[in-house]
């Protein structure tokens, strides 16, 4: 078994014996399996955002190995896939904050991950590219995530699969306008 392997294998291991099961978490005295949300439960918005919670939630503990934060993660991720993508650019398509990101930036430039310079384009601009140690850890951090994600799919058939995150980005797409 490969270190990459062992490293998925035993994140997975904590989270089966540390998940609960969804829904049961105690609240003054009642579990959220008995309230009424059903309403709710009808909302893209209330069912996406509580999905969210879920696999954020999961993902620290999963990621943990790297040690990277879902913004960090989908930093590098874009990082490597755009060469030269600049501060601002990586901000609008992640929707983060700018200063937000350049808080998240700075960690992985000061870890080594990445490097910031002034882009030749627009002198204005920072571009952004993975120094070696962070296209390893991208590298690895990539692989977790094709386990991650279909950890967190497994519910669903392939077909299903591929039609739910083809509804995903149909509706992404739809908000960008």
């Amino acid at each position: 078994m490969s270190k990459d392997e062992t490293v998925a294998n035993n994140a997975t291991s904590r989270r089966e014996k540390t998940r609960k099961p969804a829904g049961t978490k105690a609240t003054s005295g009642r579990t959220e399996t008995s309230l009424d949300l059903s309403a709710l439960q009808q909302t893209p918005g209330f069912m996406i955002r509580i999905l969210q919670i879920g696999i954020f939630e999961s993902f620290f503990e999963y990621f943990a190995p790297v040690g990277f934060s879902p913004a960090e993660h989908s930093s590098m991720i874009t990082i490597r896939d755009n060469p030269s993508i600049t501060q601002s650019e990586l901000a609008a398509v992640l929707r983060i904050q700018l200063p937000n990101l350049v808080k998240v930036l700075g960690k992985l430039e000061t870890e080594g991950l990445l490097t910031r310079t002034r882009s030749e384009r627009d002198k204005r601009s920072v571009e952004l590219k993975l120094t070696t140690a962070g296209a390893a850890a991208t590298k690895q951090s990539a692989k977790l995530a094709a386990t991650f994600n279909d950890e967190c799919l497994a519910p669903l058939s392939a077909r299903e699969k591929i039609q739910f995150m083809a509804m995903l980005q149909r509706l992404n797409m739809a908000q960008i306008g």
